[in-house]
């Protein structure tokens, strides 16, 4: 597992640097940027990128990625790839640190259906009933102008049992906002404070990396719902979303 404190704005690491260990340079992070590489231009133009833009490092960055990334970093042409799994890392690492969490994938829909399909009063209000293939169409949807890297379709899991699902997709609809448009708990463990427990470490990640917002949406005239995500510091927006079976509530979350 990455030790993040360690981990530089361009997502480096400076540990075991040559450099580093022979005295030649302090560091990136003990520096602030002012590095001998830069000593000529003032701070790692870098560096100082993600402080204007209170990011620990660009992966992180609610520009990612950026037009100019390429010719910042332009030692390493594998800059985007290198930096989108060091966020992933970063984020799926950081929402939750109780239980195991993972992005989910074609063969863990059996037990994804498993554990959605106990939640019949959800799909009451949310019809039609789930199956194999509204779930596989959920791993793949995207909203407009988002790819399969804003997604974050994960499982949490405590040891080797599923406990909870979330689909949520980074910077939509606006670029410091984090939108979750799936979140399920088994059964099982609802009213035990699980769910609220998860979405109270998603806010710490996301405050974490600069997000301002976490949106939503329930079913208009479902309780459990409402009552929950109420419970849990989301408002109403006053805007809704309207599909041929039902109306969807928008609702927010202030983090900042």
């Amino acid at each position: 597992m990455t030790d993040f404190s360690t981990i530089t704005a361009c997502g480096e690491c400076c540990v075991g640097c040559s450099k580093k260990i022979d005295g030649l340079c302090p560091g990136c992070i003990e520096a602030d940027g002012h590095v001998p590489e830069w000593a000529q231009s003032g701070m790692c133009k870098v560096h100082a990128c993600c402080k204007e833009h209170n990011a620990r490092f660009c992966g992180l960055c609610s520009e990612f990625p950026c037009d100019k990334l390429p010719q910042l970093i332009s030692w390493n042409p594998d800059i985007i790839q290198h930096l989108s799994a060091l966020r992933d890392e970063y984020i799926i690492n950081g929402l939750s640190g109780e239980y195991v969490v993972r992005r989910l994938a074609e063969e863990d829909i059996p037990e994804i259906l498993a554990l959605c399909e106990k939640n019949t009063l959800y799909y009451r209000y949310c019809p039609p009933f789930v199956s194999e293939q509204s779930i596989r169409d959920d791993m793949n949807a995207l909203p407009p102008g988002k790819t399969v890297s804003d997604k974050y379709y994960v499982g949490y899991y405590d040891g080797e049992r599923l406990i909870a699902v979330m689909d949520m997709i980074m910077a939509f609809p606006e670029k410091t906002t984090s939108f979750i448009g799936f979140f399920m708990t088994d059964i099982e463990a609802q009213n035990k404070g699980l769910g609220s427990f998860i979405i109270s470490e998603l806010c710490k990640v996301m405050t974490g990396m600069g997000m301002r917002e976490v949106r939503l949406g329930w079913v208009k005239g479902n309780p459990q719902a409402e009552h929950f995500w109420k419970k849990n510091g989301f408002v109403e927006t006053g805007a809704t979303n309207e599909t041929d079976k039902y109306t969807v509530v928008v609702a927010r979350r202030g983090l900042q």
